[in-house]
């Protein structure tokens, strides 16, 4: 610690550095939940059951109706130049036995699919209470007759991010995967300092107890990790109100595991090639594709042999399965298979790193 202390660089890669990114990130996904997707509404009913759905779509915070239109054509235009996301086409006899089945329907723009996804899903929960709530209405007045009317088909429930919010998803995927990245970085800028000439040797002779110093030298950077992995959530859950269903704690001690990873991977590099510049290009290499593989952000279900297998390499994808697990509060046993996963990474290539610097010392 002493050294960091007096290393400028390494003090501001592991202090001020955390703070300018993670702060740049929550400047950048400030305000939560989605609002304001443009949505076009065709209505061939006119009825009041369409002007009900209208009335609770426009109260929807999420949505911004930028028009109403009769004709699905100019709907269209208005999606493919950028007007609206998504259109709404309510048929005629909409909610009533005269519909004769025709669904409320949902067009939505998939070239930008996280808001025309987002934008579905709200349309189709407000559609669908509408409907529903009216349902209930008219068998209070109509009988059994009312009773005939078909139930809406449509129930959306949100679990683990009731709000839909890309502050408190992107909060829970960027904030560890850009610390993890960082980490890496460091510790490899650390480590590197001891090489001599390509080398370990001279570091391991000279040093009484090699492993015990590497570890020493680590633990710093491990704790600043951890540190500001553990700032980001407060940040998240008591400044910005989102809510774990889980264990914050068993989340930061997650992070530990993972930035004990990291340390341990970042070791194993500098040992096998033993130059700082391949070391750091592998770090990025790992750390830098770690969110991309880890199957939180791009689908690694029924993908291809070699990424399912490098998914299950990175210890991002098991911090990550433990944090959503936790989000969603889900039971102990998926928990602790990402905890193993995470104890693997010390134990194996921390352990071949370690004998690997050690056995240098003891060559002739």
């Amino acid at each position: 610690m002493s050294r960091i202390l007096a290393t400028r660089l390494d003090l501001l890669l592991l202090t001020l550095m955390p703070l300018v990114l993670l702060g740049s990130m929550a400047a950048m996904l400030w305000g939560g939940s989605p609002h304001d997707l443009r949505t076009v509404i065709v209505d061939r009913d006119g009825g009041s059951v369409a002007r009900a759905i209208v009335r609770n779509i426009a109260a929807n915070r999420a949505i911004k109706i930028v028009g109403t239109t009769p004709s699905l054509d100019d709907a269209m235009a208005m999606i493919r130049r950028e007007a609206a996301v998504a259109a709404v086409v309510i048929p005629r006899g909409v909610g009533t036995r005269n519909a004769r089945g025709a669904p409320v329907e949902i067009f939505y723009q998939t070239v930008f699919l996280s808001t025309g996804a987002l934008a579905s899903t709200s349309l189709r929960v407000v559609i669908s209470t509408t409907l529903a709530d009216r349902q209930v209405r008219d068998a209070a007045l109509g009988g059994v007759a009312a009773l005939h009317t078909p139930l809406p088909g449509v129930q959306v429930t949100l679990l683990g991010n009731p709000t839909a919010s890309l502050e408190w998803y992107l909060g829970l995927l960027l904030g560890p995967a850009i610390l993890h990245l960082l980490i890496a970085v460091t510790c490899v800028g650390s480590v590197g300092l001891l090489l001599d000439d390509k080398a370990f040797a001279a570091f391991a002779r000279r040093s009484p107890h090699p492993a015990a110093t590497l570890i020493g030298r680590l633990t710093p950077h491990v704790a600043a990790g951890t540190m500001w992995t553990t700032v980001w959530l407060l940040w998240l859950t008591l400044a910005r109100g989102y809510r774990a269903e889980g264990s914050l704690a068993l989340i930061v001690a997650g992070a530990l595991l993972l930035f004990v990873a990291t340390a341990a991977v970042a070791l194993l590099l500098l040992a096998a090639t033993r130059e700082v510049s391949t070391a750091l290009s592998g770090a990025v290499i790992i750390a830098g594709s770690a969110l991309a593989y880890s199957g939180t952000s791009l689908p690694i279900t029924g993908a291809g042999l070699f990424p399912r297998i490098w998914s299950d390499l990175l210890p991002l994808t098991h911090f990550l399965t433990l944090q959503m697990d936790q989000v969603l509060g889900v039971s102990a046993a998926p928990v602790a298979r990402a905890v193993a996963g995470l104890l693997l990474y010390p134990l194996v290539a921390g352990g071949i790193a370690l004998w690997l610097i050690v056995r240098a010392g003891r060559r002739v």
